[in-house]
């Protein structure tokens, strides 16, 4: 039996009901890649996600796009029961996945009787309503925003940024722009081998800034066709970019690119506070060891406070292996968060990639490895595309990195 109080959105709800719900709700299982729902399809419940995660893709222009990603804890059904209409999305799942459906009779029952679960409805509703209901016939999707972040260096969030770009431009085909906002030390460039004195600071002076201006001042990754925004020449220029001009520099860039993708730098100024407002999905990147855990937590709960949408923050645990003497059932619980994306240690690839300026997802060296392997897993669930069955999963690489089952 699983006790819905126990995730945050059911939290306001009396015990009676929740064992009341219990009774009514089902419980099932599906494996990676399963379709939960199809655009279009007749919503009967409240979904909630126990485990694994799913991926929510709207069609556009008869293209399947992702919006936004559901991990445990997190609820899908509630704009289309409130509206009445049918399902506005397609979800599949990705990693092993158990769902709990909660009839919308319940569901709407909850809401007429319980003034706090009805606050919880209406602001997920609030953030998720304008997307999933916009109109989509014959229209382009702007670009998602994806930012890598955490506030600790060591996590190697740089060189996973890098490498995301870098894939999706290359295997994915699509239209990728990478922002280094570590305007003092950024280190895109040595990352991609990158000899260009175009830069953020040659925008900073200008009194009516256009898409042409910007393009003019990204360089280009020739071996996967990415685009990049490097940092200023000299760390003093930093202080001259302000967040009114990154923000333009982003709004202008989104209806030309499929993904923008940014990296941080690892404190939270008025800079920051912005990019992750503006951003469709932030990956938190940490490492298993105790003072990521703690700053990790405390960054989550600051999110909470600063009212960030759960579904736009994946937590991204890298260098994953089993000798550290953590678990990461724990670490989770600790959290009060799922662990998104397991990214294996493999030094023997990664440090010569960096020296060489080379990503790692372009060099045969790591042709079959699980740091090759995660990351196009990353890359697939961003593009909103589903591994084939029988091949490498999540779960899988869980098991191999932890030393489990």
């Amino acid at each position: 039996m699983i006790n819905l109080k126990n995730f945050s959105f059911f939290s306001t709800l009396p015990t009676r009901e929740v064992e009341k719900i219990s009774k009514h709700c089902r419980i099932q299982q599906y494996t990676s890649g399963t379709k939960i729902l199809i655009e279009k399809e007749e919503v009967k419940d409240l979904i909630l996600i126990v485990e694994g995660q799913l991926s929510v893709l709207k069609n556009y222009g008869g293209e399947k796009k992702t919006l936004f990603n559901l991990d445990p804890g997190d609820v899908y059904g509630e704009v289309e029961i409130l509206n009445g209409t049918k399902s506005l999305s397609t979800l599949i799942g990705y990693q092993e996945l158990k769902l709990v459906f909660i009839p919308k009779e319940v569901y709407l029952r909850l809401i007429g009787l319980y003034q706090g679960f009805a606050k919880e409805s209406r602001d997920l509703y609030t953030r998720r309503a304008g997307l999933l209901l916009e109109k989509t016939e014959d229209k382009g999707q702007p670009a998602r925003v994806i930012t890598f972040f955490n506030v600790k260096g060591g996590a190697g969030k740089s060189v996973i940024s890098a490498n995301v770009a870098t894939m999706l431009a290359r295997f994915w085909k699509r239209r990728v722009v990478l922002l280094d906002l570590n305007l003092a030390f950024g280190d895109q460039a040595i990352l991609l081998g990158l000899n260009s004195d175009k830069n953020i600071h040659r925008l900073a002076n200008k009194k009516s800034l256009k898409i042409n201006q910007i393009e003019e001042q990204l360089t280009l990754h020739q071996p996967s066709g990415l685009k990049v925004l490097l940092p200023p020449s000299l760390p003093e220029q930093a202080e001259t970019i302000k967040p009114e001009l990154v923000e333009r520099i982003i709004d202008l860039l989104k209806p030309h690119y499929d993904f923008i993708i940014i990296d941080t730098h690892n404190q939270l100024t008025d800079l920051e506070l912005k990019v992750l407002d503006m951003s469709n999905l932030i990956m938190l990147v940490m490492t298993m060891e105790l003072t990521f855990i703690k700053n990790t937590k405390i960054l989550l709960d600051l999110f909470q406070r600063l009212k960030i949408p759960r579904e736009k923050v994946k937590v991204v645990l890298n260098r994953a292996f089993k000798s550290l003497g953590l678990e990461p059932a724990k670490v989770e619980k600790s959290l009060r968060y799922a662990i998104s994306y397991f990214i294996p240690s493999a030094g023997e690839i990664v440090v010569p990639s960096v020296n060489k300026g080379m990503p790692f997802v372009l060099s045969k060296g790591s042709d079959g490895s699980g740091v090759l392997a995660s990351v196009r897993q990353l890359c697939a669930s961003i593009a909103g595309e589903s591994t084939d069955n029988g091949t490498w999963s999540m779960f899988a690489l869980f098991k191999e990195v932890f030393g489990l089952g």
